[in-house]
């Protein structure tokens, strides 16, 4: 599809009107509706901005912007602002400017009631499938007996995705066994699975690197490690599949 056929598509989505577009990226809402339209083409940073809060970013990497996590994190959990890295505080400034201009953040913590819709945009902002670092492993063993191995080996981890979703609440099969780790190389020695081939598709076992923000607030749940509820809601949002759905269930917007 075209740019302006993409963004059209992302923005609904993302559930955003055109004015709440043009607020993130700070534009008038006539020229969201006229780059949509086709009548216009944006300039490539203005493009640039536009796919980045909708998710799609721009370039070779299309890698997550990790200070959208943080971000929304500490917006939830302000306790967790002294753990954000100096070089990754601009970034968390940004997205959270973005936010207040569409009434989801005021000062810098979440707007009560809107907690959700502020972990909706950052997983959005923050795909698992694009976290820098993360690693893709061939299918094999489930989320819980990775994270029992991971433990054994003396590996440092957090379950997060629909798995983490299942300790909170149970409320579907698991689909896609994804794990933050302190170690990446000794995490996937561990666990013995070759890795997948650039590319390829399929299912998969995602390894994500500690980032220092989203493994904190980690809870035991039948033994097993978790990451904290809001970065399992987050990461929900910004998974694939059912994961979504079950990240509505633990925010009490869909009935399990």
């Amino acid at each position: 599809m075209d740019l302006a056929e993409r963004i059209s598509t992302l923005r609904r989505v993302n559930g955003l009107s055109a004015r709440q577009l043009a607020a993130l990226v700070d534009v008038a809402p006539t020229t969201v509706t006229r780059i949509e339209s086709g009548v216009v083409s944006p300039s490539f940073d203005l493009a640039r901005e536009i796919l980045m809060v909708l998710g799609e970013p721009i370039g070779c990497t299309g890698l997550a912007d990790p200070a959208a996590i943080a971000a929304a994190r500490i917006a939830v959990d302000p306790a967790l602002e002294t753990a954000v890295k100096p070089g990754v505080k601009a970034g968390v400034n940004a997205w959270q400017q973005r936010w207040a201009r569409i009434g989801l953040v005021i000062a810098g913590r979440a707007v009560p009631g809107k907690e959700a819709d502020l972990l909706f945009l950052a997983g959005r902002a923050a795909r698992l499938t694009r976290r820098p670092g993360a690693i893709d492993l061939k299918a094999g063993p489930s989320a819980y007996a990775i994270a029992e191995t991971l433990g054994g080996a003396g590996v440092d981890y957090a379950l997060t995705g629909d798995a983490g979703a299942n300790l909170y609440r149970s409320s579907a099969g698991e689909v896609w066994p994804v794990l933050y780790v302190e170690d990446i190389a000794r995490a996937a020695d561990a666990t013995g699975l070759a890795r997948k081939e650039p590319g390829s598709f399929g299912l998969r076992v995602t390894l994500i690197p500690f980032d220092g923000v989203s493994e904190l607030g980690r809870t035991k749940i039948d033994g097993i490690s978790v990451a904290a509820r809001d970065q399992v809601i987050l990461d929900g949002y910004g998974g694939i599949d059912r994961m979504a759905e079950q990240a509505d269930i633990l925010t009490g917007r869909r009935v399990a």
